[in-house]
């Protein structure tokens, strides 16, 4: 019904998260890929367009990724430095494979 699944979703939009609590080049590559990916199969999807969480989440993951971004441009490339931006994506996120799972 909704063209996406929660297994798609986890695996096609979802960023890595690295468990070595630093920000590298490929975190941000990866969370720039999930956001630009993200964001056009959204904007060519007029009902889940229309679903507030995807559009939450979608906004939460170019926040995650351009807070990262600016970690490691600015050299903080700690984790800690993005935590807030990566729990909401998290909480966006499980609101989506919620609504997907239902």
């Amino acid at each position: 019904m909704f063209s996406l699944t929660v297994d798609e979703f986890k695996q096609s939009y979802f960023p890595k998260f690295l468990d070595n609590g630093v920000i590298t080049a490929d975190v941000v590559k990866d969370a720039r890929r999930c956001s630009d990916k993200f964001h056009a199969f959204l904007v060519n999807n007029r009902y889940l367009s229309s679903v507030s969480c995807f559009r939450v989440y979608d906004n939460d993951l170019f926040s995650f990724y351009k807070q990262a971004e600016r970690c490691l441009k600015s050299g903080q490339i700690s984790m800690a430095d993005v935590q807030v931006n990566w729990r909401l994506l998290c909480s966006s996120g499980v609101t989506c494979r919620r609504f997907l799972a239902s």
